[in-house]
């Protein structure tokens, strides 16, 4: 599941604050400890200077207080008579000793006049103390910090995407149409103002589009119809002359059934341009009979085809409350696409609830199933030149009718050996 803007939005700010934060912290941390270094070496390097002093006037004297302890080892002196901290260090030297819970600072320095070695422990376990209670409440502070910066992350992230899911819902709630509202481009940014803008306009050009569209299947209707009827006319005139011989009188029975299927088609793809079915159009029917008749027409209309389809049905008077014409088409373009892609025979099976066609063919290409199985998507499966072959034309076709139906298309093979079609039928009496 993809994260949303805001989720990320908020994480980011955080993260941001976050290094902000533990920055300032380690900044302020280094300061405040060279400070305290600063400080507590030049205090000592006062106290040697003086302590210097002493000695060259002749009025030092070792000392020893609660923080402060002066030591002289005259040249040639053992150390073994100094403290341990003092022993085995290169002059000059300054550096932090751990003396059980004590820490002292010690520093040393060789001196000319008188010749000998000075050292100085000052006793900065309070300091230390202190220094790690400062830490201590760096931390609660850094911690505090980002407790804040988290709820601050989460307003802001809310805050900055509010107006991005205002536009996204109005987006959303746009349903195509030949009147549809445009959004609102009243924004306080002026991205957003674009991108409402942008998409008003695309708005504009795609009802202009529907509208001609409309317009488009209003002509094509009314140009259809009116061949079809001069055809329906000739053959009624032909069937009142009755001069023809029985052969004939077959061959025009033949021509009336195609002609009355193709005006069945030719308002069914309309209505499917419409988008819409006339209510009054479904009727109970056996689906045997229709697939039966859908296999005769195509025999006759292709003898080459005769005897290529074989059925196989368990409930011979399933009936279904259906369009007949939208049924009829879905099987013909199933059908005539199974015969066109193999020499063998096409098998149709109806077990229970379902309508199989299968074939044993080479497939069909990737695009085509991807396309079929998308769930959600346009009903647009297009070749890779963006126009419509004999396979992807009738598979639009089927696509659209099972969706008309509200009955499922489900591609249950299509490799090396062949393809298969499954209709799940929901229309049962």
């Amino acid at each position: 599941m993809k994260s949303s803007l805001t989720t990320r939005l908020a994480r980011t700010l955080f993260l941001l604050i976050m290094a902000t934060t533990v920055t300032s912290m380690f900044v302020v941390e280094v300061f405040v400890d060279d400070v305290e270094d600063t400080i507590l070496g030049l205090e000592l390097k006062a106290d040697a200077k003086y302590f210097t002093e002493q000695l060259q006037e002749g009025n030092f004297r070792p000392i020893k207080t609660a923080h402060l302890e002066a030591v002289f080892l005259p040249e040639g002196t053992a150390d073994l008579v100094l403290p341990t901290y003092f022993r085995g260090h290169s002059l000059p030297f300054s550096r932090e000793i751990e003396v059980g819970h004590i820490t002292l600072l010690v520093y040393g320095v060789q001196l000319k006049a008188p010749n000998g070695k000075l050292f100085l422990a000052q006793d900065i376990t309070i300091m230390e103390n202190r220094s790690s209670l400062v830490q201590l409440a760096l931390v609660c502070v850094a911690g505090f910090m980002l407790l804040i910066g988290f709820f601050v992350a989460r307003t802001g992230a809310r805050y900055l995407v509010r107006p991005f899911k205002n536009l996204t819902r109005e987006v959303l709630n746009t349903a195509p149409g030949i009147a549809m509202p445009h959004i609102n481009t009243d924004y306080r940014d002026q991205e957003f103002c674009d991108i409402a803008e942008a998409f008003n306009r695309f708005l504009f050009a795609l009802e202009h589009h529907i509208e001609r569209e409309k317009s488009f299947v209003k002509l094509a209707s009314h140009e259809l119809r009116t061949p079809l009827a001069v055809m329906s006319g000739a053959l009624n005139v032909l069937e009142q002359r009755q001069n023809l011989s029985p052969a004939d009188q077959k061959t025009l029975a033949r021509v009336r059934r195609a002609m009355q299927t193709m005006r069945d088609d030719t308002e069914v793809l309309l209505e499917l341009a419409r988008s819409e079915v006339a209510k009054g159009s479904a009727r109970a029917v056996v689906l045997q009979e229709i697939v039966q008749n859908t296999i005769d027409d195509l025999e006759q209309g292709l003898p080459d085809h005769a005897g290529r389809i074989v059925v196989y049905n368990d409930n011979p008077g399933l009936r279904i409350k259906t369009h007949p014409a939208l049924v009829r088409m879905l099987l013909r373009n199933l059908l005539q696409n199974a015969l066109r892609h193999t020499h063998a025979e096409v098998e149709v099976r109806m077990v229970e609830n379902r309508i199989s066609v299968r074939d044993f063919g080479s497939g069909l290409p990737i695009n085509v199933t991807e396309h079929l199985r998308a769930i959600g998507v346009p009903s647009a499966i297009t070749s890779a030149t963006g126009g419509f072959s004999n396979t992807t034309f009738g598979l639009l076709i089927v696509r659209l009718v099972c969706e008309r139906l509200g009955w499922d298309l489900e591609i249950a093979q299509s490799d090396n050996e062949g393809t298969e079609f499954v209709i799940h039928v929901h229309s049962l009496i």
